[in-house]
């Protein structure tokens, strides 16, 4: 097939990306599926796991293992869309609401809620650091708690107003950094 071809010859590497492929079924229906297509022969280079997640439900060891059974698969991994929410759902489906922006919760997250979330941040952050061999990037989903998809629910490591929060400190401060 001409698409088979050019994706070989393509110098950019071609991801599978999604949400909540650390665990449970959809975990394993994706490597069911990566596995088929390697064999296949298509040139998969890395996988993609969006990682939007809730404090206080962080699955860390499904994330650390899912981390290990890509990479067992000789293949990458990029945490692409990366916020851990105060409030709300986790996951990467729109929760109720979504859109309604200036009308959702803007209740400031307290000083234990920021302190719980940097915790948060901290021990994904040392699971990433363990696994930097595998792990190409992180990416941030939003550039602070006023611009995120998450309004309401404090996800990032910048406050509405750029500051950096507890959260940033963590995984500035996260000790077995390189």
């Amino acid at each position: 097939l001409p698409t088979r071809r050019i994706l070989r010859q393509s110098p950019q590497p071609l991801y599978y990306n999604d949400y909540n492929i650390e665990s449970g079924p959809k975990h394993d229906s994706s490597m069911v599926l990566l596995k088929r297509l390697l064999k296949d022969g298509a040139p998969i280079h890395a996988v993609g796991i969006q990682g939007h997640w809730r404090t206080g439900s962080v699955p860390y060891d499904k994330i650390d293992k899912a981390i290990s059974d890509y990479a067992s698969l000789g293949l990458k991994v990029s945490i692409t869309e990366l916020d851990v929410t105060i409030r709300g759902a986790s996951g990467g489906q729109f929760g109720r609401g979504f859109g309604r922006r200036r009308f959702g919760n803007r209740k400031p997250p307290s000083v234990k809620d920021l302190n719980a979330q940097a915790k948060a941040y901290k021990k994904l952050f040392a699971i990433f650091n363990k696994h930097k061999d595998v792990i190409e990037r992180v990416t941030f989903w939003g550039l602070n708690d006023r611009r995120t998809w998450r309004f309401g629910q404090h996800p990032l490591i910048f406050d509405a107003n750029n500051n950096p929060k507890p959260a940033y400190g963590a995984i500035v401060n996260e000790p077995s950094r390189d």
